[in-house]
């Protein structure tokens, strides 16, 4: 990877000179007895719409954060990775990696991955990829300001800083896309079977844009947001990890059975391979609105058994789950199709129609139902609440499918979300959910006092906590810029 400046490859630039990198390499010092040779910065993110129908396919719409996994590194002589946290909490580890295989990935006894684990899976699959027995190592030193379990990403963002400092160690110059897209499989050796976007928005970001994130190629296209809007993260205080249930991968199961079934069903040849909903959809070149017609047509049940499916796919149980079933999931009896496949299809809807209105709001001249935008971009006269509110009702109408259909909010998220409506404020959950986050979507000049009314009427009075710690959990944000390499200049 060079330091040309090249836009395809992730930027190296000097060493910042602030306190968190000083505290960070005293703290390398203390552990290893040296100065780290360089540092790896990988942001967290937030979705601002598109919500588990990245790994069905269709497009989402995320954003970088200003929180970062921050990874101090120094190369040895040896095939050895050493591992060190700021926080005490969490332990040491230290293994040798000659090659992929020598890479281990166990949980605790609970069945909760340890956090090393995800510096485990990007340096594996930096291994994997190299194909070759390496010779020297890293040391590493994690310092983690993205909250953990909270739906911001903290787990991928840490798997690709691995990866990209075990890459960079090795002098292999790839590109963003393709170390997003190397990076999207280095994490399903955790065991959840996600879809790329926490990845693909780490590396592609941009500062003061939101990307729209494609697929198959793996694309990017930096979305501007109305000027006056701003976004404010609050976080549920109910923590969920993805990879210590079978939760996640359950809804990616019963979509990968929803869209086998309604390919079969409509006559489109599939063989016996895994198909997305998005690629039924190409195959039968139909709209969103006609496949949410044919959800209702060729699923009309709330629950289907196994062996209904069995019968629809005329496979027996063993090929139902060595085909499509993951190992958490092969004992599952009963699925719901028919409301994840929804959810995915009018979810993607919701998708175009939050680009689309961004692309009219900010086109300079253009009209917006009507109402002009300045020469700057930004709309005129009170324009600029009416879009936001647009925008708003699209996330609202995310956060009920979310809740209703796919079933992964948490009455903390929902209890988030119907605060925000007190004052207008339209809020949907992001990440997995079951815990974590939502993002809100408001006026800028409102986002003090919505702050203050989620302070007093969620983490005081619901949540029994102080003004001053809750503020940790609440903050406003502006899109951020990808991943980064520091070196000495």
């Amino acid at each position: 990877m060079s330091a040309n400046g090249a836009s395809d490859k992730v930027p190296i630039r000097g060493i910042p000179n602030n306190e968190r990198i000083s505290r960070l390499k005293e703290r390398f010092i203390q552990e290893f007895g040296y100065e780290p040779l360089f540092f790896v910065r990988v942001p967290g993110r937030v979705n601002l719409i598109g919500e588990h129908i990245d790994y069905c396919g269709y497009p989402v719409l995320p954003m970088a954060l200003e929180q970062d996994i921050l990874i101090a590194a120094a190369i040895q002589n040896k095939p050895e990775l050493h591992v060190r946290n700021v926080n005490n909490k969490y332990s040491n580890y230290e293994a040798e990696i000659k090659s992929c295989e020598d890479i281990n990935i166990i949980s605790d006894p609970n069945g909760k991955p340890f956090w090393y684990n995800y510096v485990l899976c990007g340096v594996k699959g930096a291994l994997e990829f190299l194909d070759r027995d390496v010779t020297s190592g890293l040391q590493l030193c994690v310092d983690g300001i993205v909250p953990p379990a909270s739906g911001l990403s903290s787990s991928s963002a840490l798997v690709s800083a691995a990866c990209l400092a075990l890459l960079y160690a090795q002098n292999v110059p790839l590109s963003k896309t393709e170390i997003a897209s190397l990076c999207a499989k280095c994490e399903r050796y955790i065991g959840t079977q996600g879809g790329g976007m926490d990845q693909a928005i780490a590396f592609l970001a941009e500062k003061n844009c939101a990307q729209y994130i494609t697929w198959q190629p793996l694309n990017a296209t930096p979305v501007a947001l109305p000027e006056n809007a701003a976004f404010v993260v609050a976080h549920s205080l109910a923590e969920a990890n993805k990879a210590a249930t079978n939760d996640f991968n359950r809804r990616v199961i019963e979509c990968r059975l929803a869209a086998k079934i309604i390919a079969t069903c409509a006559g489109a040849a599939t063989d016996n391979k895994i198909i997305t909903l998005s690629q039924v959809q190409n195959k039968l070149d139909n709209t969103l609105e006609d496949m949410v017609n044919l959800v209702h047509k060729h699923l009309p049940k709330d629950l289907y058994t196994k062996e209904e499916i069995c019968d629809i796919l005329n496979v027996n149980e063993y090929e139902l789950e060595q085909v499509y079933l993951t190992p958490n999931t092969k004992h599952l009896s009963e699925f719901k199709l028919k409301q994840r496949a929804l959810h995915v299809y009018e979810e993607a809807i919701r998708v175009e129609e939050f680009r689309k209105h961004c692309s009219q709001t900010m086109s300079n001249g253009t009209k917006v139902n009507g109402n002009g935008v300045n020469g700057n971009g930004s709309c005129e006269n009170g324009e600029g609440k009416e879009i936001i509110d647009v925008l708003g009702k699209l996330m609202s109408g995310s956060h009920h499918s979310l809740k209703e259909l796919y079933e992964c909010s948490h009455d903390n998220l929902d209890h988030l979300v119907n605060i925000s409506k007190e004052m207008n404020v339209h809020s949907r959950l992001t990440g997995a959910g079951w815990g974590g986050c939502i993002i809100a979507l408001c006026p800028k000049e409102k986002v003090c006092s919505y702050i203050d009314h989620l302070i007093e009427n969620f983490y005081e009075k619901h949540c029994n906590i102080d003004k001053s710690q809750a503020k940790s959990y609440v903050f406003a944000t502006i899109p951020n810029h990808g991943a980064e390499i520091y070196l000495s200049k």
